[in-house]
């Protein structure tokens, strides 16, 4: 999401700035660098940075102010964890804040919609999976990465516009036919973008991917 300043009141715009930045603080002092450094990962989580960010600067706009791109976060939390995908996530927004993509004063609110909130529902959503369903790899790829990815990216776009809507900027039947009329031509993007990513490396690169046991879903000793 990239929800411009100008559209945004103030009351929302600095609490949420400054509870993203908290969160933010919060994740780089409890993310496991020492875990990643160890595990040689840190070339790796640095390029899936990069090409975060540059997959972020890629949008589409249905409607002013309402600009959605694919969001990828599933695969970074499959990858490396719930922290140091948020911290990723902080990261490419700040740098297209910088190079003029992002809004710098509606931060906080996109980064609620387009970090935060992906990947709370992206964690949560993967811990019900692992608990309530067999430990397979198709049960992996297709509903912890495919499926999970096209809930994660209908969040935000979903609340984006409902926060609009009640701002007052767009009438609820505006939104309904000129935004989410058009949510499957995201999600479904989505989902096969996180399933293909998590398809190649698991089996080409499977210690890359830090929620992926090959004991547990492939039955190996």
């Amino acid at each position: 999401m990239n929800l411009p300043a100008e559209l945004l009141p103030d009351w929302l715009m600095w609490p949420a700035l400054l509870l993203a930045g908290v969160v933010w603080l919060w994740q780089v002092r409890g993310a496991p660098w020492l875990l990643l450094g160890q595990n040689g990962l840190d070339h790796v989580y640095i390029g899936a940075t990069v090409l975060l960010t540059g997959l972020w600067g890629l949008s589409v706009g249905a409607l002013i102010g309402l600009n959605v791109h694919l969001l990828g976060l599933t695969a970074m939390v499959l990858l490396f964890g719930w922290r140091l995908a948020l911290v990723s996530g902080g990261v490419a927004l700040m740098v297209l804040a910088v190079v003029g993509v992002q809004d710098a004063m509606a931060l906080g609110v996109n980064g609620w919609l387009t970090v935060i909130l992906p990947v709370w529902v992206t964690q949560r959503l993967q811990q019900v999976v692992y608990r309530r369903l067999p430990h397979h790899l198709f049960v992996y790829l297709i509903v912890s990465a495919h499926f999970v990815s096209m809930v994660a990216i209908a969040v935000p776009i979903a609340l984006g516009g409902g926060l609009l809507g009640l701002l007052g900027w767009y009438d609820w039947a505006q939104l309904g036919r000129e935004y989410w009329l058009f949510l499957p031509l995201v999600i479904l993007p989505e989902g096969f973008l996180n399933g293909a990513i998590l398809t190649m490396l698991t089996i080409f690169r499977p210690h890359w991917v830090r929620s992926f046991d090959d004991r547990q879903y492939l039955g190996e000793p």
